[in-house]
């Protein structure tokens, strides 16, 4: 059976976040993309365009300044290699996700909190199989200045395997950067 997320859908909540749910043809980009030299923005515009309707121009002007730095696969809270500039010493940005297996589907939950509200949030979270290629997205961002977005998703009947999950977050104003790598879980399949 296919492993692909079950819903393709962006919503928004009470807070003005959007959620997205990556389509088939998201997740592709993804794998794709991973691990290139390319800016927030760039990533943002070819894989999440959906996130960068109605962010100010401001906003989105930082985003293609700054170099998009992919979660590590044993990063356990935040980005080592992340510039100075992009590091604030006003605020920090936690980032952490997990997976959890159930008969049919594995479901897959990342969360970034901002110590102070920020004009531009975002979270994506990536469930990777044992070759560290993704096989489910979700992404949830907000320039209402709120300081925590959260997304969730599932993949039915992913192939047998161990399953886990990476999760990246940035803020812009103030200038913050996180990642995560979660722990692996057992699809049975």
């Amino acid at each position: 059976m296919a492993t692909i997320p079950l819903a393709s859908a962006a919503s928004t909540t009470e807070d003005k976040v959007l959620v997205t749910h990556a389509t088939a043809d998201q997740v592709k980009m993804i794998n794709e993309l991973w691990g290139s030299d390319i800016t927030i923005g760039e990533y943002m515009e070819k894989v999440h365009p959906e996130h960068l309707v109605g962010v100010p121009d401001d906003v989105k002007k930082e985003m293609y300044q700054r170099k998009m730095n992919w979660p590590e696969e044993e990063n356990n809270n935040a980005i080592s290699s992340i510039s100075n500039q992009v590091k604030s010493i006003l605020a920090t940005l936690t980032v952490t996700g997990y997976a959890t297996p159930f008969s049919n589907r594995v479901e897959f939950t990342s969360t970034a909190l901002c110590s102070d509200p920020a004009s531009y949030i975002y979270v994506d979270s990536f469930l990777k199989n044992a070759a560290d290629s993704s096989v489910g997205s979700c992404s949830a961002s907000s320039h209402d200045y709120i300081n925590r977005v959260t997304c969730s998703n599932m993949v039915s009947w992913p192939a047998a395997g161990y399953y886990h999950v990476h999760s990246w977050g940035y803020t812009i104003s103030p200038s913050s950067e996180g990642s995560h790598h979660s722990s692996s879980v057992y699809f049975s399949g």
